[in-house]
């Protein structure tokens, strides 16, 4: 790495990063593992300017630019027309952002707000790198696939285009969640449960909650529960009326502390969380979202769960009954720490500086 590093003088790193924590946590983590590396670079973030963005990155301290652009998937004819009325304006703001910074590299993490800076970076001669976390990538990284130097992936069986570019990294994960990992954590009987729809919360966990706050109270379990913010009151009071010991939150934002906290996890499958989850070792049930692209979703709750560190429980007929089935299981202390036991070698634990040591050697050949 050394030669990396007396080549790369301050290189300034361009990332760009929106809609969910499941793309805006593992970008600050390439951001933080490039400043750890080459602490007198520069890396700056392009978003969208939607709310998590302050959350996550501001709060990181870093500098963000913002693109008014929308995406177009799944948005119809309507969709399409906002996309190119905003456009010209968002091409002027990307062109300004990277003639003003004058990026070394620019690094898409996924999503439509990645695409402008790559392509701008790729007409300007710029070195580019896009991240794929899902094992089917999404519409965005598809098309950059083909303009951008290298690509990293989560899974080893990503179907990303252009396998010449591709290079296999796993997820970029939290320091902290790799510390989480290392911690002993003695369980007799699991009572600690953590439901989470993600960065976003999801509607159908929101509602299948209520409908067991029964079942809840039955087996005296404590629940932290991240839910969408419209149902935040009725989650709440549909746990008050049972007397359940329990926690409600539109965001979580410590949540290290809240997976130390908790003995098991029920949890959308994005990739962010599946790895983070196969990091601090704890059994899950995944419900997939099933209308997610290519239903990657699932495919990513099935690693886990091939690995007997996961059940799976996907919605539609019966749910809240095969969702309390599957909690019996992971309830019975035999099978709980059968589960715990069960070995299972992360994938993400270096990520991040894979990535950024990667980028960095991109510089490098560019400026030889």
């Amino acid at each position: 790495m050394s030669d990396i590093l007396e080549n790369t003088n301050s290189p300034k790193i361009l990332i760009a990063a929106s809609g969910t924590g499941g793309h805006l946590f593992p970008a600050v983590d390439i951001a933080k593992a490039f400043k750890k590396l080459v602490p007198n670079c520069e890396v700056e973030f392009v978003g969208s300017g939607r709310y998590l963005e302050a959350e996550i990155i501001d709060k990181a301290g870093f500098k963000r630019h913002i693109i008014d652009i929308v995406g177009l998937k799944q948005r119809g004819i309507m969709g399409m027309i906002q996309f190119l009325r905003l456009l010209p304006k968002a091409l002027f703001q990307g062109w300004h952002i990277i003639s003003e910074f004058k990026p070394d590299l620019v690094i898409g993490v996924g999503g439509y707000v990645s695409v402008l800076p790559i392509v701008l970076a790729w007409l300007r001669g710029i070195p580019t790198w896009i991240h794929e976390a899902e094992r089917r990538p999404g519409m965005a990284n598809k098309f950059l696939a083909y303009i951008a130097y290298r690509i990293s992936v989560a899974f080893k069986d990503a179907k990303v285009p252009c396998l010449s570019k591709v290079v296999y990294t796993g997820q970029p994960v939290r320091e902290v969640f790799k510390e989480i990992a290392k911690e002993e954590k003695f369980i007799d009987v699991p009572r600690n449960l953590l439901i989470t729809g993600g960065s976003q919360g999801a509607k159908a966990i929101d509602l299948v909650a209520q409908k067991l706050a029964d079942y809840f109270k039955e087996h005296n379990l404590n629940i932290r529960h991240q839910c969408r913010s419209e149902n935040m009151e009725a989650i709440k009071e549909a746990y008050s009326q049972k007397n359940i010991n329990a926690e409600v939150f539109d965001f979580i934002e410590d949540l290290p502390a809240t997976y130390r906290w908790c003995d098991l996890i029920i949890a959308r499958s994005g990739a962010g969380s599946t790895m983070e989850i196969g990091v601090i070792n704890r059994p899950a049930i995944f419900i997939p979202f099933p209308f997610a692209q290519g239903n990657h979703q699932l495919k990513n709750a099935q690693i886990l769960a091939d690995a007997g560190k996961a059940i799976i429980v996907e919605e539609g007929e019966n749910f809240a009954e095969r969702l309390k089935s599957a909690l019996d299981t992971l309830l019975n202390p035999e099978n709980y720490h059968k589960m715990r036991e069960i070995h299972y070698e992360s994938r993400s634990l270096n990520a991040a500086e894979s990535i950024a040591s990667g980028g960095l050697k991109l510089i490098q050949a560019k400026k030889k």
